[in-house]
């Protein structure tokens, strides 16, 4: 797949900016793909918290939750997100009204863009990754070198202290 291709892939996702992202990590599709994974995964694990959140109205950790979220996105391009979260944690330590509000609409979006990346994610298929997932496989890794590494340090260990 070709940086074309693969950035028609995110004309769904207008919350994130491909090539931000993208020359983030150095236009290094591999590592970004991987980025956005790893963040979906956050994003999909925050998500009964924050709904949790919204329904008891409490709100220790959300400030955590927001900070991470604005790190990750901000890296793979997502600067509305940042906004949004930006604002979240300033109306929660301000004692906004519109707080709730905020954090109603924080939500929802979140899970609209989760269904989305989702949908993104299953398209980059990362089928490119396919070669390098084989060489750093733990299955395919030759531990001869390992041994013989453990040997020379069990060999200078004997020494010094004989």
């Amino acid at each position: 797949m070709n940086e074309h291709m693969i950035r028609d892939l995110f004309k769904p996702l207008p919350e994130i900016d491909f090539n931000r992202g993208y020359h983030y990590y150095l236009c290094n599709i591999d590592n970004y793909s991987k980025a956005l994974l790893s963040t979906l995964k956050s994003v999909r694990s925050k998500l009964p918290l924050l709904k949790s959140m919204a329904e008891t109205c409490e709100y220790e950790g959300l400030r955590m939750i927001t900070q991470t979220l604005r790190r990750m996105m901000s890296t793979i391009g997502g600067e509305s997100i940042v906004e949004m979260s930006y604002q979240l944690e300033m109306a929660l330590l301000n004692d906004d009204e519109s707080f709730e509000d905020k954090l109603f609409e924080f939500v929802f979006t979140l899970e609209d863009l989760v269904s989305r990346m989702e949908e993104v994610v299953k398209q980059l298929g990362f089928s490119h990754m396919k070669g390098s997932r084989d060489q750093d496989s733990y299955f395919n890794y030759d531990f001869t070198r390992t041994i013989e590494s453990i040997r020379l340090s069990t060999d200078f260990i004997d020494k010094k202290i004989i």
